[in-house]
């Protein structure tokens, strides 16, 4: 008989460590300023639409938002050409910035444009809504060992979940794929993605005693309605913050080698760029590919600085090549006297460990 295990409170965390001596340099002024950033608040990594939806290597929301109070005045632009799930973007609406934001990865941009699309009373109360009646026709024909009709790709999938709860989300997956394909819609398989790892016999969320994960049947339905909840209320949130007239964020599935945006637009440009030889996002996120029904194949071609068979397998070249037409991109969609701030996590290039510092000065 499945069973619900009993539950191990664990914090989740856009930073792996927090605290700790921070050292600056430079300029007295900014350097104070960029020292301050890292004074992380925890409390801020689930506030608005920040605990939605997880995403490797994203940047805290303490830094984006003191970063943009900082570094740029309301109704000004900022952008963020490797903005992932959008918590740059986030900050930036919540704090009347115009905001930009480009990614390689469609998942990515799903999920920041989610994230970012207040959607409207109605629409929110609607979401809410659908989640809660999807969750309980599915949940009930997992009771009843209804078994749905899977794609042909979900068949490998059992190497991933357990039986019951991989027919389980198949059948969410059955009935928000049916639900209108609108902004409700999208929030609903977002609210799906947001959800699979916890739900795998290993990864993340596992148990970490050897135990095996047991999950009750209608466990993984009720979950989707709680996200979909969690996320209206993020939304409401960024809305109460946002000052009137602030315009929608714009986001583009986009190289940031050629940014599509025109040259001087941004007063700041603040982003997390790739952790050169430490991430390969495209399989590191291959289910959720795979249930969302998007292809990877063009994102695997042009994603920068991922590794390969390990760390630090990229190629050098490559890499050098593409880090400096990034900035270069960077440098010519700042305007005049504009800013750019990049939280740049040490990376393994070849045999060689890239720290932060070196990468600035390298192309100063």
């Amino acid at each position: 008989m499945d069973r619900l295990a009993p539950k191990i409170p664990r914090q989740r965390r856009a930073f792996s460590t927090l605290g700790g001596p921070v050292a600056v340099g430079g300029e007295p002024g900014p350097a104070r300023i960029l020292r301050d950033l890292f004074a992380v608040d925890p409390a801020l990594a689930r506030a608005l639409t920040h605990g939605f939806h997880s995403y490797a290597g994203r940047m805290h929301p303490t830094i984006a938002r003191g970063a943009i109070a900082a570094f740029s005045q309301p109704g000004e632009t900022v952008v963020d050409p490797f903005c992932g799930s959008g918590t740059v973007l986030v900050e930036a609406m919540a704090a009347g910035r115009a905001a930009i934001g480009v990614d390689a990865s469609p998942l990515g941009t799903a999920i920041a444009r989610v994230r970012t699309t207040l959607l409207g009373a109605a629409e929110r109360e609607r979401l809410v809504a659908e989640a809660v009646r999807v969750a309980e026709e599915a949940g009930e024909r997992a009771r009843k060992r209804r078994r749905p009709e899977g794609p042909a790709w979900a068949r490998g999938e059992i190497a991933r979940f357990h039986a019951h709860v991989l027919y389980e989300l198949l059948g969410l997956r059955e009935l928000v794929f049916a639900t209108p394909d609108d902004g409700v819609g999208l929030a609903l398989r977002l609210c799906l993605s947001s959800i699979l790892v916890k739900f795998m016999k290993a990864g993340p969320e596992a148990p970490r005693d050897g135990l095996t994960k047991r999950i009750a049947r209608g466990v993984p339905s009720r979950m989707l309605a709680d996200r979909a909840a969690e996320l209206a209320a993020g939304l409401v949130a960024i809305e109460r913050r946002m000052p009137a007239g602030t315009p929608a964020p714009k986001v583009h599935e986009g190289d940031a080698r050629e940014l599509p945006i025109p040259n001087g637009r941004a007063a700041l440009v603040l982003s997390s760029p790739p952790y050169a030889g430490t991430y390969d996002y495209a399989t590191q996120h291959e289910t959720r590919f795979a249930w969302l029904g998007l292809s990877p194949r063009v994102f695997r071609r042009v994603q920068l600085g991922a590794r390969t068979a390990a760390i630090g397998k990229v190629g050098v070249d490559s890499w050098r090549v593409a880090e400096e037409r990034f900035i270069a991109e960077i440098a010519r969609v700042l305007r005049p006297g504009g800013q750019a701030l990049l939280v740049v996590g040490d990376g393994v290039v070849g045999v060689r460990s890239e720290h932060a510092p070196e990468i600035g000065r390298a192309h100063v």
